[in-house]
């Protein structure tokens, strides 16, 4: 479905019947999350540190999912169903999400201008699956949310920038305040391009808590001032969102 220009996009997806995939609801239980965090990041961190650790597990889900389902919807006005039943991952032998499977057969999508509509999909499934690593790791869910909409506008920035694709829809997501039931929006704004020092920087709505691990660095577009370092207190001003 994803070819030429837009192959890019479908690099996650797992085709390859062969490939070792664990199902999404296997891989969401405690002891599976407790399994893979420590392969990659070791106890110490798993004891000190694990609101940042699954804010980077999120980081991989988003990065293997959102690309292949916004880009087909998109183009091509076709999907997946996305319950968590028929979703499985392959991992890299470190232990991280490396491509997503669909279990579920394409399927047509309402080829609609509304975002909440077209992508109703998306974010319910993201919806459960932030619901469960926040409580998991005690971490704020606009932090997981934040994660996933900067993942979002990378993709449709890439899209743009490769094909004419129409990508109102998948901005929509990014530009709505309130959702079609007049709750706010999670991924309102999750990316912004402000002026600094005469340049125009991109710049996340919250920030991933990533500083808080200095190996695993602060992220380039972080919007929490530079005199904060790993060693500030873990206060929840990381979880706030930049005004």
């Amino acid at each position: 479905m994803l070819s030429g220009a837009l192959a890019e996009f479908a690099r996650t997806v797992v085709i390859d019947e062969t490939r070792p995939v664990l199902p999404l609801t296997e891989l969401l239980r405690d002891e599976a999350l407790d399994r893979l965090l420590l392969k990659v990041y070791g106890p110490e961190l798993m004891r000190d540190q694990l609101p940042v650790l699954v804010s980077q597990w999120m980081k991989y889900y988003a990065m293997q999912l959102i690309p292949p389902v916004v880009v087909v919807s998109l183009a091509h006005g076709l999907g997946w169903p996305l319950g968590l039943e028929l979703l499985s991952f392959a991992l890299h032998e470190q232990g991280l999400l490396d491509g997503v499977r669909f279990e579920g057969a394409v399927i047509q999508v309402p080829v609609s201008d509304d975002p909440f509509e077209r992508f109703a999909p998306l974010l319910g499934n993201l919806q459960q699956v932030i619901d469960r690593l926040s409580d998991y790791g005690d971490v704020p869910a606009a932090v997981l949310w934040g994660n996933a909409g900067d993942y979002l506008e990378t993709c449709l920035r890439q899209l743009s920038a490769l094909s004419d694709v129409s990508v109102v829809a998948g901005y929509g997501l990014l530009r709505e305040r309130l959702g079609p039931d007049g709750r706010r929006n999670p991924l309102f704004q999750s990316v912004r391009y402000i002026e600094r020092n005469g340049q125009t920087v991109r710049q996340r709505r919250t920030c991933c808590l990533s500083y808080r691990v200095e190996w695993v660095g602060r992220c380039e577009h972080c919007p929490l001032g530079a005199a904060v370092s790993p060693e500030s207190p873990p206060d929840s001003t990381a979880a706030r969102p930049a005004r």
